[in-house]
């Protein structure tokens, strides 16, 4: 049997296709697995930071502030629990902190440019309860009787 040069293109494109649709079907395995946690702009208003969670073998969170991505975590175990992670700006509006189940990971300085250092990422200042002027009533906590 005789190949021609018609044929070897034909194979070509074949392989193509078939490579192109396993890249497209990774693309969209791995986006499928990534959720926005929340977006959250600066006391100011004058920046936006993002929190992405991606879940795969092992779950990350990606940490993005004005558009640019600044931290990417280690790996967390692979489990469908809430780990209440969210991003909390400084009052001033000077930085970012990310905190996973109540604990401080990672801060970003908004001025600087760059990651806090853990001093600095435990001396950031957030909003107190009070500073929000809630108008409505707390619960009650409860008493042991």
């Amino acid at each position: 049997m005789k190949t021609t040069r018609h044929d070897l293109i034909t194979a070509a494109q074949i392989l193509v296709g078939i490579a192109v649709g396993i890249v497209g079907c990774t693309g969209i395995f791995i986006y499928s697995f990534s959720a926005t946690i929340m977006n959250n702009s600066s006391p100011d208003r004058l920046h936006s930071a993002k929190l992405v969670r991606i879940q795969g073998i092992d779950i990350n969170l990606r940490v993005t502030v004005d558009g640019s991505l600044v931290y990417v975590s280690p790996d967390f175990a692979p489990t469908h629990a809430d780990f209440g992670e969210r991003i909390v700006w400084a009052a001033d509006s000077h930085a970012v902190v990310l905190e996973v189940a109540g604990r401080r990971l990672f801060g970003y300085d908004i001025v600087k440019g760059r990651a806090l250092t853990d001093p600095e990422l435990f001396a950031v200042q957030f909003l107190s309860f009070d500073q929000l002027q809630f108008e409505g009533q707390l619960p009650r906590e409860a008493t042991l009787e």
